[in-house]
């Protein structure tokens, strides 16, 4: 039927040509059935030796055709191109084989593109690209399985290797021709394209790369021909690894996996028992010893780092560690200064390069002195005693309980860090524990699933030795593998025949690669170029995929957002693991060491981090990924002659500067010191994408950037020196991304940014100087993302002449612009969804903000001055976040805010006193409302309280953190009537139950609220008693803060707060009572102590403005911290009379020095403030020898220090400031050994 309609479409000469190719045809299908019918390897070789013959003698005819500029030949060659491509591989349709699927993957899309692009035609190319099509499609069909199989270095598959430096090769060269063709369409400016059509084709330009391009496809049919050669026994990948890879979709890859389950939250009876006995070990009070070191040792992948983690994030370690909590990834490269550098980093918040090493040690001592903090040293493998002496030295100021927690492998390691007893030796799963955790990670319910994937799955889940990282990988993998044939092919793998749990471990890894998705495998093997520990930035790695040609659009979705999902699928099957938020790029990311290693196993001869001293044409020709992090030498100019991506860190090489325009070089990552011009040999690299230059020190990038005008992504990290980017920017039109971030002497941008005009995303973080954005940004509409965080010398954007319409801009990031003041009064965001100008100097919202129905998010947080929300507001029906907490200047919200009922962030709500001003009742409908929320202005609630039941705020349980405040004035005059308005208010406002903080200001009722009350109490006091009392519902409250309420006078029958750590009381001038138990002040047996607590667990107390308190009976304790402020001195003596108010009353008069032995056996911190009258009431120091920290602030009556103080045996810590009566100190403060730090301040 294809032959008949070729004959009446072409002419007599074409259609010969169409029979002698059906005929072909017709031969080559005999040749294939013939060796289905398994007929001699003799005859089916005869047979297509024959067809090949004929194949090219036809190919000639058709040649001498298409030089003749005859339409309908070419027409021909290109109908039946696909047909003739056929080689002797193509047969092998029984065989698995399949090598660098992902890569070939790329390549052809790039060929259906090419093939149908205006280029092809006119540089007369295009049978060229049919031809590469028909190779790319076999190899493409078959080699992935045997791919896999070439990590054993089965010596059965050498030619492999030889055929995927093939497909790397048909991949550049499609790349050269894509970026030459639209190199090209970017130099036609607009012509028309007809004319330029003809125009181009007379170019000896284009003769030339039509020349060039074909000689290399030549050349490469020539090196395939010699592979194929190679594989004399056909039956030879017949026994390689089926893979059940089934085709999906994008939507399906990400979808799926995101129903697995969280694997951090999945629970491991033996890892959390393992957990709890390192929490207690930390917690561990050892007299006499200021740091411990506390070593986790476990096989690679059996959840060391996790489990850390873990520990960390525990609430009893965060409260225990309140002076911080430090993670350093040490890696297997031990460098002392290298190390003292991380821990800069993490404890500082700010980059080590800006510094030099003596700063570096000082600040790290200032930040650390007298702090007890917890580090974790995470994957450590160095050996040397001496090695780690010299770091751990610089961690000896720490007060005593610092802790170490170490994270290794070898317990030879753990020896020398000094861990002695303290080694935790993690154990394997059991069976049970790893299949629970194999159904949390894959998703699959046990419920659902037949006998034979249970009985299958248990026997994978053996193999993995109880290791949780191959179990997780695994699991990850299987989600959605419904084929029982894929499980049982992984189970039966020959890479399981191993004997070490280490290599099983290993094996699984492989097996999870082997089925991972093929769109992802070069996304994941791309991470190798980073060394162990890197940390990886999301949206720069994804950058890096796009240059690389990773990633292609689907239905019109952005690039960035197709990799954004790939990323996460790599972070569901634990290839990637989330770290922390860095100090300056948000989140990070990892590799674990056993995932790196595989990724460097894969590429295997790929990868290169080292270059020998003579490099050889041999050498260079293999690699395609360089990564150099100890190279010193000069790079020789052939060593890039076939790399696509290049990463330098730390070293300071020098490059020859003979090196030549590369068309493979895809991403440059130059992460290391420099103030040389030795960069700027990236400059020859033409098609490059991705440029990324960390501490450069120079006066100018030069303008000979936009020689590389392929750039997609530039990104310029800690840099110095320049005030401004060349205008050549403007020439780089595929650019992308563009990140100045932390470039101190950047003062504007080129007015040809406007250019970039497919620019999506524009980043300027910390640029201090930076005054102005370009007029010209208004050109970017395709700009998607504008970013500009902490330039405080920002000024607001110009307001005139605005013509552009931002038809895709979603993101707009002012925060932290201190100097920025107001958005213009006209803009144009179609599609904006997130608007962040918190900590900047915004008067108020333009009315056009109001109009974008696609808000979801508006940050104005810390926009102290910000007076009103313009009404139109309440018409954002899709607004998620509206977070106006610390706007001090709003005095009200407009009516109808309770119509945006999707919120869940809004941080502040002011309750005005206008007509149309929002009411309290309008939180009734805001019930998704969480995080932190204060309530402002309670003073303007209505006389009845109506309003403030209507609230509901007991029904928003996603509230953690409560400020009731009735924004009272000094000046305002206090009504009897009011202590009772005020009391029926916050009666009709408890909190929900899952409150954690509660803070109430300003309160003029004599009682507490009926819901802070115990119930059916007897002592609630005199005055307004309540109808009904209750039990305390805030079983999560740690933190309670109360502040002016000037009629309070008692605080009896208080409900028992289990979890309460920290409690505040500030200006509560008539406040005469504070009961701490049950019982007040009724002497209690020692045995029914602990039980009568009300604050158990309570670890710091604050009083400020309590002159007539008196605690009864006495200060729990459980404390920690103690604040004193404006109080009188009886609050510090032992006198008749007042030590019940910090101790049980003895059971007998001789035992009244034990008891006062035990008082505040956990108080180490104390400050005491403005404390009226003399020292010689202070005899409350005379039994706190376990205080470390005591400052002495504006005690004005203090005229010397008291004696109590020589009983301080273990202060480390003494702070006197503004005490202008205070003599000579004494010389009994040499008595006090442990004493570090001393400092008097008498200037104020």
């Amino acid at each position: 039927m294809l032959l008949c309609f070729s004959f009446t479409l072409f002419g007599p000469t074409t259609n010969l040509c169409l029979l002698v190719f059906f005929f072909i045809t017709r031969l080559r299908s005999a040749g294939f059935c013939i060796l289905k019918a398994e007929v001699t390897k003799s005859s089916t070789m005869s047979i297509l030796t024959t067809v090949e013959l004929l194949r090219r003698q036809v190919e000639f005819w058709f040649l001498r055709l298409f030089r003749k500029k005859s339409k309908k030949a070419c027409c021909s060659v290109l109908l039946l191109g696909f047909v003739l491509g056929k080689s002797v591989f193509e047969i092998m349709s029984g065989m698995e084989a399949a090598l660098a699927s992902g890569l070939l993957k790329t390549a052809g899309d790039k060929l259906f593109s090419l093939i149908n692009s205006e280029l092809s035609a006119m540089a007369g190319v295009k049978r060229d690209l049919s031809e590469l099509r028909d190779i790319h499609g076999q190899i493409t069909s078959r080699l992935s399985a045997v791919r896999d199989r070439t990590i054993e270095s089965d010596p059965r598959f050498h030619w492999v290797i030889k055929l995927k430096d093939v497909a790397y090769d048909i991949d550049d060269l499609l790349q050269e021709v894509q970026l030459e063709a639209e190199k090209h369409k970017m130099e036609r400016d607009g012509d028309d394209k007809n004319a330029i059509a003809g125009c181009f084709c007379a170019k000896p330009k284009t003769f030339a790369f039509r020349y060039k391009m074909a000689r290399k496809i030549k050349a490469i049919k020539v090196r395939f021909a010699a592979v194929v050669k190679q594989i004399s026994d056909i039956n030879t990948v017949g026994s390689a690894l089926p893979v059940d890879q089934p085709a999906r979709s994008k939507n399906q890859i990400i979808g799926e996996i995101s129903l697995l389950g969280n694997v951090q939250e999945s629970k491991i009876p033996r890892r959390d028992q393992e957990k709890d006995a390192i929490i207690s070990k930390l917690a561990e009070c050892n007299d006499g010893e200021n740091t411990m070191v506390i070593s986790i040792v476990g096989l690679g992948g059996s959840g060391k780092t996790t489990l850390a983690k873990h520990i960390c994030h525990d609430v009893k370690v965060k409260e225990h560690f309140k002076d911080g909590i430090f993670w350093v990834h040490v890696s297997r490269e031990f460098d002392v200064p290298k190390l003292i550098c991380k821990l800069f980093e993490t404890v500082v918040g700010e980059n080590s390069d800006r510094h030099p090493q003596q700063h570096i040690v000082g600040q790290i001592s200032e930040n650390l002195s007298n702090k007890k903090f917890l580090l974790v040293l995470d994957d450590a493998w160095h050996e040397h005693r001496d090695d780690w002496e010299q770091f751990t030295v610089h961690l000896e100021c720490g007060a005593p309980g610092t802790r170490i927690l170490l994270t290794t492998r070898d317990e030879k390691v753990a020896e020398a860090v000094k861990s002695r007893d303290n080694i935790f030796r993690l154990k394997f799963l059991l069976e049970s524990e790893s299949w629970r955790l194999f159904l949390n990670v894959s998703g699959w319910a046990e419920q659902d699933m037949s006998s034979d994937y249970i009985q299958v799955g248990k026997e994978i889940i053996k193999r993995c030795g109880g290791v949780p990282l191959a179990i997780k990988t695994l699991g990850a993998v299987l989600h959605d593998k419904k084929q029982i044939s894929t499980w049982r092919a992984i189970r039966d793998n020959n890479l399981w025949n191993v004997g070490s749990i280490n290599d099983r471990v290993f094996a699984s890894l492989k097996l999870s690669y082997i089925h991972l998705a093929d769109e992802l495998k070069q996304c994941f093997t791309f991470c190798s170029i980073f060394p162990k520990g890197y940390r990886i930035h999301r949206d720069c790695l994804i950058g890096q995929w796009i240059a690389h040609g990773f990633i292609n659009a689907m239905d019109g979705e952005l690039l960035e957002d197709i990799g954004r999902d790939y990323f996460d699928s790599l972070v569901k099957v634990s290839f990637l693991q989330d770290h922390y938020e860095s100090w300056n790029r948000n989140q990070e990311y990892m590799m674990h060491d056993l995932i790196h290693d595989l990724t460097i196993q894969i590429l295997d001869v790929e990868l290169v981090t080292r270059l020998p001293i003579n490099t050889t044409g041999n050498f260079t020709n293999g690699f395609r990924y360089l990564s150099l992090t100890s190279c010193t030498e000069m790079i020789d100019k052939g060593s890039f002659n076939k790399v696509r991506a290049l990463y330098i860190s730390v070293c300071k090489p020098s490059f020859d500067t003979s090196v030549k325009n590369s068309c493979c070089m895809r991403s440059v990552v130059l992460d290391y010191e420099t103030n040389t011009p030795t960069w700027l040999f990236i400059l020859n690299f033409e098609y490059l994408g991705y440029l990324e230059v960390h501490n450069l020190s120079c006066t100018e990038v030069p303008e000979a950037i936009s020689r590389c005008w392929n750039l997609q992504s530039l990104h310029f990290v800690s840099c110095k020196g320049f005030a401004a980017l060349p205008e050549s920017v403007g020439k780089l039109r595929k650019l992308r991304t563009l990140e100045l971030h932390w470039i101190t002497d950047l003062e504007s941008l080129p007015q040809s940014i406007g250019d970039c005009q497919v620019l999506q995303s524009l980043q300027l973080y910390s640029c201090t100087k930076l005054r102005e954005i370009p007029i010209t940004l208004y050109k970017l509409g395709r700009l998607c993302a504008l970013d500009v965080v902490r330039c405080q010398s920002l000024q607001p954007l110009p307001s005139s002449d605005i013509t552009g319409e931002f038809k895709q801009l979603r993101t707009i990031n002012f925060n932290d612009c201190t100097c920025f003041e107001d958005l213009p009064s006209t803009f144009f965001c179609y599609t904006l969804c997130t608007l962040n100008l918190s900590k900047t100097k915004v008067t108020m919202l333009p009315q056009w903000v109001t109009s974008i129905g696609t808000l979801e998010c508006i940050e104005l947080e810390d926009c102290e001055e910000l007076v009103e929300l313009p009404k139109g507001i309440v018409n954002l029906k899709r607004l998620v976040v509206l977070n106006i907490a610390g706007c001090s200047k709003l005095c009200c919200l407009p009516s109808g805010l309770g119509q945006l009922t999707r919120l869940r962030k809004l941080g502040l709500f002011v309750v005005g006193c206008g007509a149309d001003d929002a009411r309290i009742s309008e939180l009734e409908n805001l019930d998704k409302i969480s995080g932190t929320l204060e309530i402002k202005n309670l003073k303007y609630v209505m006389r009845n309280a109506c309003d403030a039941e209507k609230a509901c705020l007991k029904r928003k349980d996603g509230i953690r953190d409560l400020v009731l405040n009735w924004s009272l004035s000094d000046t305002e005059e206090e009504l009897v009537s009011d202590m009772d308005h005020d009391w029926g208010v916050l009666n009709a406002l408890e909190p929900p139950s899952q409150i954690e903080y509660l803070t109430i200001r300003g309160y003029r009722g004599p009682l507490l609220p009926q819901w802070m009350m115990r119930q059916d109490d007897s002592s609630y006091g005199e005055g307004i008693v309540p109808k009904q009392t209750m039990a305390s519902r805030f079983l999560c409250l740690k933190g309670l803060t109360l502040a002016k309420f000037p009629n309070l006078m008692h605080m009896r029958g208080l409900a028992e707060l289990p979890l309460l750590d920290q409690l505040e009381l500030e200006e509560l001038p008539n406040l005469e009572e504070l009961w701490t138990t049950t019982t007040g002040g009724v002497e209690i047996m020692e045995e029914e102590l602990a039980a009568q607590y009300l604050f158990p667990v309570l670890s710091s107390l604050k009083i400020v403005g309590c002159p007539k308190l008196n605690v009864s009976p006495y200060i729990p304790p459980s404390v920690k911290y103690l604040y004193l402020n404006k109080s009188n001195e009886q609050l510090l003596s032992l006198g008749p009379g007042r030590s019940s108010r910090f101790l049980p009353p003895p059971v007998m008069e001789s035992s009244l020095s034990c008891s006062m032995h035990a008082l505040f056996p956990h108080l180490r911190s104390l400050v005491l403030s403005e404390i009226t009258g003399s020292s010689s009431g202070w005899e409350l120091l005379r039994h706190l020898t376990k205080l470390e920290d005591l400052s002495i602030y504006h005690c004005s009556d203090l005229t010397q220090l008291p004696e109590s103080m020589r009983s301080l045996t273990s202060l480390r810590y003494l702070c006197i400031s503004l005490c202008r009566s205070l003599g000579t100190l004494p010389d009994w403060l040499g008595e006090l050994h442990s004493l570090r730090r001393l400092e008097r301040n008498q200037i104020g």
